[in-house]
């Protein structure tokens, strides 16, 4: 089997990371399988791997570069296309189509919202591109149950298959994690909109007389912002920004309480990083989170992302409480482990195998 996934970058969150590791899970068991970056973009020397070397992907040049890479004779006998994220999910039919390149094409649906779902040209264009695609996998019930209220027409093509982790790299013993004399919340994501750190700020900031640290993991636009926000409310002591880091599972093993207020998650593989590693969890009660972090796993609290008040009762908890932090981080371990990366590849490599009969 001749696979190729696409994607914008290889860089970045979830998608990225899920479509690095299905790769490498391919090539280890032998099959022939490729992935391509349509900007520029390093995957620390993964093998078969290419990028169109694009500065932004939403640029017309993007539809001109990726028909010369897909014009190729290798390209010809491709038996699956396996796209991810917006525009490559609308480039690369187009892109099929006037080459007549016959391989069968899948999607990966990443996220619940995206800024499409609010017009009724982001309605026109989804249910164009949706047309050509075999299968849309979603990363969860809730990301398929929200993508098929957008577009029911596609009921028939959408698939769950839930993102993993490899455990190995994030396990830790909760007993022997270190004791801080401030617990140390964190929190991994970008500083975007949708992650709502204005809002983890807030609801720290109302608890600013316990003793604790909050270290925030990513860069992005509202840096700045959020910088001049803790700087207003003299919390500059305790909110910590560490950047973009490479060592995520190191610091997780060094926390004692994981948050991630986002507004909205396909899914939230950050928090599956911080389960392994035995934090147990603060995050938003919204679809994708909620199986991820299921009340009756009892592995952490689930919050309203809209109310800073809602957010700081349940930090507020695990702050004052080291028995409950402990408990709750042995049952995060528990319910990590059924979101592992080697039995997500599995059921990706058989619907490739069903798909391409």
């Amino acid at each position: 089997m001749k696979v190729l996934h696409i994607i914008n970058s290889f860089e970045g969150g979830g998608a990225e990371k899920l479509l690095l590791q299905l790769h490498e899970i391919s090539l280890a068991q032998n099959i022939n399988s490729h992935a391509l970056s349509l900007m520029t973009s390093s995957a620390n020397g993964l093998h078969n791997t290419s990028s169109l070397n694009l500065d932004n992907p939403y640029r017309v040049l993007a539809l001109f570069k990726l028909y010369s890479f897909l014009k190729q004779p290798f390209w010809r006998d491709l038996d699956i296309i396996h796209v991810h994220l917006f525009p490559a999910q609308l480039f690369v039919p187009i892109v099929l189509k006037l080459l007549k390149l016959h391989a069968r094409l899948i999607t990966t649906e990443h996220s619940t919202s995206n800024r499409r779902r609010s017009t009724n040209l982001g309605k026109a264009v989804d249910k164009f591109l949706y047309t050509f695609y075999t299968k849309v996998v979603c990363i969860s019930a809730g990301t398929s149950t929200l993508l098929h209220q957008w577009q029911p027409q596609i009921a028939d093509k959408l698939e769950v298959i839930h993102n993993g982790i490899n455990h190995s790299e994030y396990s830790s013993n909760v007993e022997e994690r270190p004791h801080h004399k401030a617990p140390i919340i964190v929190s991994v994501g970008r500083l975007v909109q949708l992650k709502n750190f204005e809002a983890a700020i807030q609801a720290l900031n109302s608890l600013s007389d316990r003793s604790f640290e909050y270290w925030i993991l990513g860069s992005g636009p509202l840096e700045a912002d959020l910088k001049r926000s803790v700087k207003s409310l003299g919390m500059e002591s305790k909110v910590k920004f560490l950047g973009f880091r490479k060592d995520i599972p190191d610091l997780l093993r060094q926390a004692d309480i994981f948050l991630l207020p986002s507004l909205w998650e396909g899914f939230g593989l950050a928090v599956v990083e911080a389960m392994a590693a035995g934090l147990p969890v603060v995050v938003s009660n919204v679809p994708g989170l909620q199986e991820v972090v299921p009340q009756e796993s009892q592995a952490g609290f689930l919050v309203d992302p809209s109310s800073p008040n809602d957010i700081a009762a349940a930090l507020d908890k695990l702050l004052k409480d080291p028995d409950l932090r402990s408990r709750m981080g042995k049952n995060a371990q528990l319910q990590a482990a059924r979101f592992d990366i080697q039995s997500t590849a599995l059921e990706y490599l058989n619907l490739y195998n069903r798909v391409s009969q």
